[in-house]
């Protein structure tokens, strides 16, 4: 997913007919592929193979990583916004050294911290909506 595609699905889903759903849930959906994106890295490091696949989900990551970062709302929500921010830096940053240091356990740490974070509701019980 390119960069602008994913800032088009963003806006989109704001503003087409998406009205109903949940923002929590689309958050947490961003978030799945973006755990999924950050395993599979992993995975292919983990077996020393180079390839379109390994390639594609780091590309994937790191344009998630962006959107997210891009989008948040510092000025409804800033401790919970600076928080997030620094959460999706430190899966960047992880999920580089991995690639660049052949460090699958890296990558596979920020995956599993992201996917506890979303386990334990902290998003929705901080409110989404002050967020994104």
């Amino acid at each position: 997913m390119k960069l602008n595609q994913a800032k088009k699905f963003y806006k989109k889903s704001q503003n087409d007919g998406l009205e109903n759903i949940n923002p929590f849930e689309i958050f947490k959906k961003i978030n799945y592929e973006l755990v999924k994106a950050l395993q599979i890295v992993s995975e292919k490091i983990e077996k020393k193979e180079i390839d379109e696949v390994r390639q594609k989900n780091f590309t994937k990551a790191l344009t998630i990583i962006y959107t997210l970062q891009t989008n948040l709302d510092f000025e409804k929500e800033l401790k919970l916004s600076t928080d997030f921010f620094k959460f999706y830096e430190f899966c960047r940053k992880k999920l580089i050294e991995g690639i660049t240091g052949l460090k699958s356990k890296e990558i596979l740490k920020s995956a599993v911290n992201l996917d506890k974070m979303f386990n334990f509701n902290y998003i929705q019980i901080n409110g989404i909506n002050n967020v994104i």
